[in-house]
């Protein structure tokens, strides 16, 4: 069917401002369009508190999961409660960059495209020194121009402002088994990327607006890099990322392990970088191979 299911994940945020900005956008564009949004058990009292306001809607479509499924599977719940052929993921802590955001996805609702992507941007102003880390690397490392993007497609694939049709979505679900935070986007990418789909990538940006404190941040990529060395040694992932590259290249050169132990009498200094109002993304990379090695060690041992 001919429409726009906007897809909504919910964990302990209220997307009020979200919602109204896409309520005013979806009479702009004329289309059918419904908004659903699946609150993965949130506090009882949060969710009612911006969900109370939406209750008599018809356009919009909210539940609360009384136990905490995970990101992957909230996001396959709402692929089933999609009423149209054209679903737009969006996670609950953006906002559009411009007032002509859902009209500029119109034109790609009944395109050859399996996936559009319209990016994720970050507001110019610095945010306070303990919310520095998650901007900068926001900055640096999530905020591209489609230009870059479409060089590599599915190298940059994100779930977050994605444009893509339910018969695909439904063809290749996320995997449910992936319950902590990270990498269940990567997966999807290389599962549509190795199916040889075809996603392009636009200049129609979301702002991220809930950004992590430094310490919370610092624990999601740790997380992040440990859900990836589970995949890796299951064997699910169908290419290899950055990360797993260089492991590769060191393990043959035998010095992977090696360097991890250089490295770790540094992670407190590194970490506290990290934590600064300045932080470096050069350590943020160091950061990261070390617990990816140490991750690996563990496991195999």
């Amino acid at each position: 069917m001919i429409g726009l299911s906007i897809l909504i994940p919910v964990y302990e945020y209220n997307p009020t401002e979200l919602i109204k900005d896409l309520i005013q956008q979806g009479i702009d564009i004329k289309i059918p369009l419904e908004i659903i949004i699946i609150d993965d058990a949130s506090t009882v009292e949060l969710f009612s508190t911006w969900a109370t306001p939406f209750k008599d809607s018809t356009t919009i479509h909210i539940t609360r999961l009384d136990q905490n499924i995970g990101r992957a599977a909230i996001r396959n719940k709402l692929i089933q409660q999609a009423t149209f052929d054209a679903l737009l993921f969006l996670d609950a802590d953006t906002i559009p960059c411009t007032k002509n955001y859902l009209a500029s996805f119109t034109p790609f609702l009944s395109s050859n495209y399996s996936c559009v992507c319209g990016g994720t941007a970050y507001r110019k102003e610095q945010p306070e020194a303990w919310k520095r880390l998650r901007w900068e690397y926001g900055k640096a490392r999530e905020e591209i121009s489609s230009t870059i993007r479409n060089q590599n497609p599915f190298g940059n694939f994100t779930l977050n402002n994605l444009l893509i049709r339910k018969e695909v979505a439904l063809k290749f679900p996320l995997d449910n088994a992936i319950q902590k935070y990270g990498h269940e986007d990567t997966l999807l990418g290389m599962t549509l990327a190795a199916n040889h789909l075809q996603m392009l990538h636009i200049d129609n940006f979301v702002y991220h607006e809930g950004l992590d404190t430094n310490d919370v941040f610092l624990i999601k990529v740790k997380q992040s890099v440990s859900t990836l060395v589970e995949l890796y040694t299951q064997g699910k992932l169908l290419s290899d990322t950055k990360l797993i590259r260089l492991h590769k290249k060191l393990l043959e050169l035998k010095i992977n392990r090696f360097i991890a132990l250089l490295i770790k009498p540094f992670i407190r200094s590194i970490e506290k970088n990290l934590q600064s109002a300045a932080p470096s993304m050069v350590y943020m990379d160091v950061l990261k191979y070390w617990y990816f090695e140490e991750c690996l060690h563990k496991k195999n041992n």
